[in-house]
């Protein structure tokens, strides 16, 4: 009878052997948690919205944006959309399925880029249970970044780009892959400006082979010619950032956003903060690191096994770089590991096993058939959103904005305004709430919003000591633009001296924001 009973459960084991896996059931855990919590807190960014908008507009002109055209502080003046690209693709998105489109699209791209790292992570020989550890603290320190706009493909894009020198220097791939750098570098360029950070990564990888062939250590650099292939690399790397349709000025708008004063304005450019969880998450991280890569003394570490440290640097300078850090920590980890005394202690807990590989890290015949689930998954749910059937956490309507983050409850004020008012009626906004306005108000004007590099510092500051200190800076600001309409954070400083303001008179309040409108003036009569 036991036989009896064992047989059906053999034989159901074997069918979903071939399409289930560990990394399956990973892929799954992580996509699940993103379409779930992510319905509002990836929504959480301003710049998602004018992402879209300009996206759009690019789309249907044909042409990629070289002037403002929402705001009336900086109205025609050059201005480069440096995330064109991903603003496009965007934009398209949002054309099949709307907000629940790019909410399924950025979770997929997310939920598969950290189930591959946890992939590679099994193959190294890490038992699955701090494989999933790892990549849990991994994704905490990482989430606050997890925003929908072109800075996740980013993160995608380094993690590929450093993975491939990691295979490279282990032997495990040719010398000659590395040029597939230069068509990646020229698409990520056009997508998002973290091609900066994949350019800085190949940099100092590459000096730091030369350096261990130099003093004659183990490197992939063997001979000149070596050498002067990966100079030139470096190079043609380079010069793919101006296969652009701005030439230089992408380049140029680069690096004028980080030469800007921004860490007290924009939360994602402050330092590292231990007041907050993911500032303990993302130091745990580091020390984990530091610790793992101390195993591997006296023996010198690879030049890829150095590189998390300097992001972690950054990371602690800027906040936005943690995700950057804790992807190529990762990545290495499951390199560095097993040459480490620590995977022997591992494995004396059954927890690691050597497996002595020398391939590459690759999915194999086998690891694709395990894609089988995973993709009829999210084929459904895709299925669901374009034909617009409401299912929750798949389906169609399960985006929502957070209306105590956006004034949601302000759209029925906001868009009659936007119906019955001249093209270009101005509004003066809090810089959060610019793409809202943008988005959801199209024919307005807005006072200033998060593409920080158009408005330069000088306003940036202006606005940001007015927030704090000076509120009276905005009947200053009226004077010079005549602005009919003010919308500011409900409580704030703006706030309550609008609210003081005989000229000033609340049309709406609610939690997150507050609607003002401008007393119109009365002419004086004049007698005969």
């Amino acid at each position: 009878m036991l036989e009896r009973t064992r047989r059906p459960q053999a034989k159901v084991a074997s069918l979903l052997g071939p399409v289930w896996s560990t990394e399956a059931g990973v892929f799954l855990g992580i996509w699940l948690a993103l379409m779930f919590f992510g319905r509002s807190m990836l929504f959480r960014d301003p710049g998602t919205f004018w992402h879209v908008t300009f996206g759009e507009r690019m789309l249907q002109t044909g042409r990629v944006m070289d002037a403002d055209p929402v705001s009336f502080t900086r109205y025609g003046q050059p201005w480069v959309a440096h995330q064109w690209l991903g603003e496009c693709v965007m934009a398209a998105i949002h054309r099949v399925s709307g907000w629940d489109g790019l909410l399924l699209a950025s979770a997929t791209l997310l939920a598969a880029v950290y189930t591959w790292i946890a992939f590679r992570l099994l193959r190294a020989g890490l038992h699955w249970l701090p494989t999933v550890l790892v990549v849990v603290l991994v994704l905490l320190a990482s989430s606050h970044n997890f925003h929908i706009r072109p800075l996740l493909v980013s993160i995608a894009l380094l993690a590929w780009t450093f993975a491939l020198l990691v295979e490279v220097e282990a032997g495990r791939k040719h010398l000659v892959r590395l040029c597939w750098l230069v068509p990646v570098f020229a698409l990520w360029a056009n997508t998002h400006a973290g091609v900066l950070a994949g350019f800085g990564t190949v940099g100092f990888v590459i000096a730091g082979w030369c350096l261990a062939w130099v003093l004659g250590r183990e490197s992939p650099v063997r001979n000149w010619p070596n050498a002067m292939m990966l100079g030139g690399l470096i190079l043609a790397c380079g010069l793919s950032f101006l296969v652009n349709p701005y030439g230089l000025g992408l380049p140029r708008a680069w690096l004028s956003t980080l030469a800007l004063p921004l860490p007290e304005l924009i939360q994602e450019h402050a330092p590292l903060d231990l007041s907050k969880p993911v500032g303990w998450t993302i130091l745990l991280l580091g020390l984990g690191y530091v610790v793992l890569l101390a195993g591997v003394l006296p023996k010198w570490p690879r030049a890829t096994w150095w590189l998390p440290l300097i992001w972690f640097f950054l990371a602690s300078q800027r906040i936005r770089n943690a995700p950057l850090f804790a992807i190529t920590a990762a990545i290495a980890c499951a390199d560095l590991l097993p040459c480490t005394r620590w995977a022997k202690w591992l494995a004396d807990r059954d927890m690691f096993r050597f497996t002595g590989r020398d391939e590459p890290v690759a999915p194999g015949g086998g690891k694709l058939r395990t894609a089988a689930v995973p993709l009829v998954v999210v084929g459904v749910a895709v299925l669901l959103q374009v034909a617009q059937v409401p299912v929750p956490i798949v389906g169609h309507g399960w985006a929502k904005f957070d209306s105590a983050r956006w004034p949601v409850e302000l759209l029925p004020e906001l868009r009659d305004i936007d119906r019955h008012s001249p093209a270009g009626t101005r509004v003066f906004n809090d810089l959060n709430y610019g793409g809202f306005l943008i988005y959801h108000a199209p024919r307005l004007r807005v006072f200033i919003d998060d593409r920080c590099a158009l408005y330069g510092g000088d306003l940036l500051n202006d606005y940001d000591h007015a927030r704090r200190n000076d509120p009276s800076q905005v009947d200053r600001w009226y004077e010079q633009y005549r602005f009919p309409y003010a919308l500011v954070e409900t409580g704030s400083p703006l706030d309550r001296h609008l609210a003081g303001a005989a000229e000033w008179v609340i049309v709406r309040r609610t939690t997150p924001a507050t609607l003002y409108r401008r007393k119109p003036v009365m002419e004086p009569r004049t007698t005969r």
